[in-house]
């Protein structure tokens, strides 16, 4: 589980922390068209390229503000380079966007949908 500093995540011979402060994932759902979270995990689900680069870039932006989609493109390329595949990096996704507190990735302990928003008002 992510805690406050993120998920280590190494990149050559730098190690990033991967985190989605709130500010990062309002920027990050804009940038991928204003989709909410749960697009965001479809999106996420189906492997698509350009939400897991958007992810990278919002995710690593407290560390790097000027990082750009095609320096995270960089970054994605260097980790699959150095350990084979990009399983880390989708798996620290995974557990940083959960580590918001907004939504849940595990199965649902109270009847909700796993990958439902948590939160919100209830039935009126």
């Amino acid at each position: 589980m992510a805690g406050l500093d993120g998920i280590e995540l190494t990149f050559g011979d730098k190690t990033r922390h991967l985190r989605f402060p709130i500010a990062s994932l309002r920027d990050l759902c804009a940038a991928l068209g204003g989709i909410t979270l749960l697009e965001l995990l479809t999106r996420l689900g189906g492997m698509d390229v350009n939400a897991i680069l958007q992810c990278l870039r919002y995710g690593l932006i407290h560390e790097e503000p000027r990082l750009t989609i095609q320096g995270a493109s960089g970054l994605l390329e260097a980790h699959i380079r150095q350990y084979g595949d990009a399983s880390r990096v989708l798996t620290a996704i995974s557990e940083s966007l959960e580590a918001t507190g907004l939504l849940s990735l595990r199965a649902p302990q109270d009847g909700a949908a796993a990958g439902e928003a948590r939160g919100g008002p209830g039935p009126a």
